[in-house]
């Protein structure tokens, strides 16, 4: 299994079909894979003796958003910038912008209930059969679903970043992301995310479109200052 780094605008991204989100192509599920279980991995916490526990799907699609929506988390960056000080918030959501990753390598995802949609089951199938990543059971009266990181997730990760260099940009990208996230509950991540009109107003079934213009106008007004 592997996959490269994410270079044209909403590969993959899901349409809008009646009933429900439509799948992803099935030619970036793996893909999709390898960027889950960075984030998996990444974000886990909680070692046990075998492995480290990520909790919360929806907190992973909450991380999975900011890691595909480069232009949302250039906003979270001068967000955290203009309340901090932080020189480092500003010069990661300058580098996005240098890099034209808003164009090349937004992926989209689809408005629906609850926010933003990415159904994980393949990607998570794909996981579990490499022996990377177990879905843990569920408790009685337990709504939150929680997943088990296996140790061979990590060796797996060093060796496909050895073989292809590109893929560290999932890394250093969903290290990024968790400079934000930490361990906040995937709903207090996904509130963050309403207060963006074009999230929040998205009509259920399409994408969620770019703020790309309005963040780099926020971006330069904040370099001139």
């Amino acid at each position: 299994m592997d996959g490269q780094p994410e270079t044209t605008t909403s590969p993959g991204a899901a349409r809008p079909a009646q009933g429900g989100p439509a799948r992803p192509q099935v030619g970036f599920h793996h893909r999709d894979a390898v960027r889950l279980l960075y984030i998996l991995a990444l974000g886990s916490e909680e070692a046990v003796h075998d492995g480290r526990i990520f909790k919360g799907e929806k907190r992973a699609m909450a991380i999975d958003f900011l890691v595909r929506y480069p232009d949302y988390l250039a906003d979270e960056l001068l967000t955290r910038f203009e309340a901090e000080g932080d020189p480092a918030a500003l010069e990661a959501a300058s580098d996005i912008f240098d890099a034209d990753e808003p164009d090349l390598r937004t992926v989209a995802m689809v408005r629906w209930r609850r926010g933003a949609f990415q159904n994980i089951e393949m990607p998570l199938s794909i996981l579990a059969a490499h022996g990377l990543v177990r879905p843990l059971k569920q408790t009685a009266g337990q709504r939150r679903h929680d997943f088990m990181v296996l140790p061979a997730a990590f060796s797996f990760i060093e060796r496909i970043e050895r073989e292809q260099p590109s893929l560290r940009w999932y890394r250093s990208r969903v290290e990024l992301v968790m400079t934000l996230a930490g361990f906040r509950s995937g709903s207090d991540l996904k509130g963050d995310q309403y207060l963006h009109p074009e999230y929040r107003d998205a009509r259920h079934g399409t994408e969620i479109p770019s703020i790309k213009e309005r963040v780099l106008a926020r971006l330069q007004s904040l370099r001139g200052r």
